[in-house]
């Protein structure tokens, strides 16, 4: 069975290459998007698969074909083999924009998983909604993917991982309640969508916490020595923690070690960006206490078998350094295979409706819903600590639904 999927995956990553390649006029178009078997449902996956964020991209990809082989040999959806087509986009915006036309027109493609980063996302979703082709993001957090800026729902986009205000507000709400920190230093990347969201919806939460945000400095993207600006949270008065809006584990590590050499002793709040152990290589002591929040409970044995059958498969383990990429790739895939199922046919407006709709599926570590009026992903969010070199849970945080 493994040879004929590999078979099958080297067809269509084939077409995929094609699809990227130049335009052959609408009639072309049509002919090869009609073309495609009947007996199959065409999913694509838009990713980097080159360039210096592949290694994001390949984990995504890889994680879905390995969980379509899986669900081919049990016999597939609706009876239907699922077909995995993939789309380098090589983290730009418009290679997003061509892949995922072609995806649609060319290849009949009837939803999208992708991307990982929140820019190319917005691309993707900029051709979703003109085609009215539903796509799931695995890891992309901002807030804009699934809310226009009038704060109304764009209604082809939807994400497995928690937006940047609920990732923020949450580790701010416990910062405050639970660890009693009631005076916190930021220190966020000037240059990142990312960073700057987390900050803000941390700073909001622990102000309605009752705490105080007595810091807020910013480094600019590319950075490697944050001297100078943790300098001035140094000197800006007395706090109980800092909390380190990064989204890699490199730039935590290196903020960490330069923050301990400076004299500064106070605990780290950070992002999921600490769930790596290669940030034990940069950091080692220096990161010992520090506490963030995460999307999926690492301790599940559901976890340890999806490592088992991706290292099986790709010769790799994941966990090391991209493992939150394979984890949410595997909650992606499900609410996207489930909302297929519930919709009774490969119909990319019935995928939509069962998608907005979905309430309580399994997921790898936590039941999954979601808000049909803002597409915001409702799962219990563990919160980690790192004592002695190891990632340990404290508990599990459930985001209140908005009314």
């Amino acid at each position: 069975m493994k040879k004929r999927f590999y078979l099958s995956l080297i067809t269509a990553m084939a077409l995929a290459l094609t699809a990227c390649g130049g335009g052959g006029g609408e009639q072309q178009q049509q002919e090869s998007a009609s073309s495609g078997d009947s007996e199959t449902i065409r999913i694509g996956v838009v990713c980097p698969l080159t360039g210096e964020s592949s290694i994001f991209g390949n984990v995504l990809s890889e994680t879905v074909q390995l969980l379509a082989q899986q669900k081919n040999e049990a016999g597939g959806v609706l009876g239907k083999q699922l077909e995995i087509m993939v789309y380098d986009n090589r983290d730009d915006a418009v290679e997003t924009t061509n892949a995922a036309r072609k995806a649609v027109l060319n290849d009949g493609v009837v939803a999208f998983i992708g991307t990982d980063s929140s820019a190319t996302t917005l691309a993707l979703g900029e051709v979703a909604e003109d085609n009215e082709v539903p796509f799931i993001t695995s890891i992309a957090t901002n807030s804009k993917i699934t809310m226009t800026d009038e704060g109304e729902v764009r209604p082809w986009a939807f994400r497995a991982c928690l937006s940047d205000p609920q990732s923020g507000a949450i580790l701010g709400q416990y910062a405050v309640n639970e660890c009693g920190y009631k005076k916190i230093a930021i220190i966020y990347e000037i240059g990142s969508d990312f960073s700057i969201g987390v900050t803000d919806e941390f700073s909001k939460s622990v102000e309605g916490a009752g705490g105080e945000i007595v810091a807020s400095e910013a480094y600019n993207t590319g950075d490697v020595d944050y001297r100078a600006v943790l300098t001035k949270i140094q000197n800006a008065g007395d706090f109980d923690a800092l909390y380190i809006a990064a989204g890699y584990y490199k730039q935590i590590g290196l903020i960490a070690n330069q923050a301990r050499e400076l004299g500064i002793e106070q605990p780290f709040l950070t992002t999921e960006g600490a769930m790596s152990s290669d940030l034990f290589n940069i950091a080692s002591d220096s990161v010992e206490g520090m506490i963030y929040n995460v999307a999926v409970d690492t301790a599940s044995d559901n976890v340890h078998e999806l490592l088992a059958d991706f290292e099986e498969m790709w010769g790799y383990d994941p966990s090391q350094n991209v493992g939150p990429d394979c984890y949410l790739a595997y909650d992606a895939f499900q609410l996207l295979t489930g909302a297929i199922e519930k919709a009774g046919e490969p119909d990319p407006a019935k995928i939509r409706d069962a998608l907005e709709n979905t309430t309580e599926l399994q997921g790898l570590t936590s039941k999954i819903s979601f808000d049909p009026a803002t597409h915001l992903v409702y799962r219990e969010v563990p919160i980690y600590k790192i004592e002695n070199g190891d990632f340990v849970k404290l508990g599990l945080f459930t985001p209140a639904m908005e009314e």
